[in-house]
């Protein structure tokens, strides 16, 4: 099969994720009833009286002459009218300012939670450049993003596993209040359950850092754990390229089945080794067969630690096992794992490796969980990709291999693929002060002269 020289071009930029915080106003406090003077409270009370009582004396002295008497219920009336206004004018007030300020504060909340939702936006948009979907990752072979990540990135070795739920990257900070009963509550509840209602983001990717184990043990139906390892192996090798990730696979019997469409991957072709027909394709029966194979790759690692830093020269080595001869005698068994060596363990063969160094992983149809000493914690629902998903990918795959970097050289023997500028094409570096006018232009044999590049191809 022939091969195409892939060349790793500058890493996109990818959407830039929410951060900071939002300190949230409190609800408006209901207004404090002030109790009144008693000598005021009681002095309508005493109007009236007065009121009826003169308006009596009139009556009597009168001799019910009919204007006294409209004077008089016009006295007890008036006085009745001015306690109503005067005793319902500062509550009514008070009602108007508080629904008032009950709206201001409704408003509020709705403005923030347009500005939340647009971090969420945001928050989703960043993780899934990162980690898409398994199913869309056959639409990045060959494109520019395909084995864009370096040792030095960040997330390199970030491998999505599925989907859970994760905080709003902008952190919504609660206001402080004083006593509930103080506070608005139509406010106060709207308050609540915006915070409760946003503070969290539902079915995000969810990945796990490869690098930091020294085993990862899938436990559960081997058809769900097979689907889970094939996603993550997915990401793996679109991502990253064989110069810094390789990968072994130990299997037997009729698990080998699973696994033939490893065989495809560049990522699981021997660095120097090769057999009858090429380069040696790192899938054995047994875990002693493969660490035979890497011996070179392997003589110089240190002893497994989360905090030793990796050597920059040397790939990260992902091993499958899957019902494979494992005797628990091999070098990475013995030394408790090393560095830049990760376990995957679908046939829980590795004894409490994956336990004391490692990951556990728990995986059901519907969600995914860690297990630890104190029982399995359930926090996402698990990704799966078919072995047709996973072998289609790996034969888009299959022809690259790592060319030069930009701005070096690649031999004419073999064709470069990737998305050259022009200058790139005309063999004009980025930094004009490097250009060597006096190579551009050296004299050329007459074939060449008008000859102009405007693309690649094969």
């Amino acid at each position: 099969m022939s091969t195409l020289q892939f060349k790793k071009s500058p890493r996109l930029a990818a959407p830039r994720p929410p951060g900071g915080e939002v300190h949230l106003e409190p609800p408006p406090e209901v207004p404090r009833v002030i109790p009144g003077n008693i000598v005021m409270k009681a002095l309508p009370v005493v109007m009236i009286v007065a009121s009826l009582g003169m308006m009596v004396f009139m009556f009597q002295a009168s001799n019910r002459n009919p204007m006294m008497m409209a004077m008089g219920g016009m006295m007890v009336v008036g006085t009745l009218g001015m306690m109503a206004g005067g005793g319902g004018k500062g509550g009514g007030a008070k009602r108007a300012e508080m629904d008032e300020d009950r709206k201001d504060y409704l408003r509020y909340l709705g403005q923030m939670r347009d500005r939340a939702r647009e971090a969420m936006v945001d928050q989703r948009a960043a993780l899934e450049w990162v980690h898409p979907d398994p199913q869309s990752l056959w639409s990045l072979a060959a494109s520019r993003r395909m084995w864009e990540r370096r040792q030095n990135d960040q997330d390199f070795l970030h491998l999505r596993v599925g989907r859970s739920s994760h905080r709003l990257a902008t952190r919504l900070v609660p206001p402080q209040t004083g006593p509930v009963d103080e506070l608005e509550p139509i406010a106060t509840l709207a308050l609540r359950r915006f915070v409760r209602a946003h503070s969290i983001v539902p079915d995000l990717p969810t990945q796990i850092t490869l690098r930091g184990f020294a085993a990862v043990s899938m436990q559960g139906d081997r058809a769900l754990t097979r689907g889970l390892t094939r996603a993550m192996l997915a990401q793996m090798v679109t991502f990253h390229s064989p110069d810094d990730v390789l990968v072994a696979v130990a299997t037997a019997g009729r698990a080998k089945e699973e696994w033939e469409w490893a065989k495809w991957l560049p990522h699981a072709q021997h660095p120097t080794l090769s057999d009858g027909i090429g380069q040696l394709r790192m899938m054995a029966g047994s875990l002693a067969q493969i660490e035979n194979w890497l011996d070179e790759e392997l003589r110089d690692r240190q002893r497994f630690s989360r905090n030793a830093t990796p050597a920059p020269d040397q790939p990260h080595i992902v091993i499958i096992i899957d019902d494979a001869e494992v005797t628990r005698e091999e070098q990475i068994i013995l030394e408790e794992g090393l560095v830049g060596v990760t376990l995957i363990d679908l046939s829980d063969s590795l004894g409490n490796l994956a336990a004391r160094r490692g990951l556990r992983l728990v995986v059901e149809a519907d969600r995914l969980g860690a297990r630890s000493a104190g029982g399995v914690e359930w926090f996402g629902r698990p990704d799966t990709l078919s072995l047709v998903e996973t072998e289609s990918l790996a034969r888009l795959i299959s022809p690259y291999r790592v060319g030069g970097a930009a701005g070096q050289d690649v031999g004419d023997e073999e064709p470069l693929l990737s998305n050259p500028s022009l200058l790139e094409l005309l063999g004009i570096p980025g930094d004009p002060m490097t250009f060597d006018v006096q190579q551009a232009w050296r004299p050329r044999p007459i074939r060449d002269r008008y000859r102009v590049p405007f693309g690649v191809g094969e």
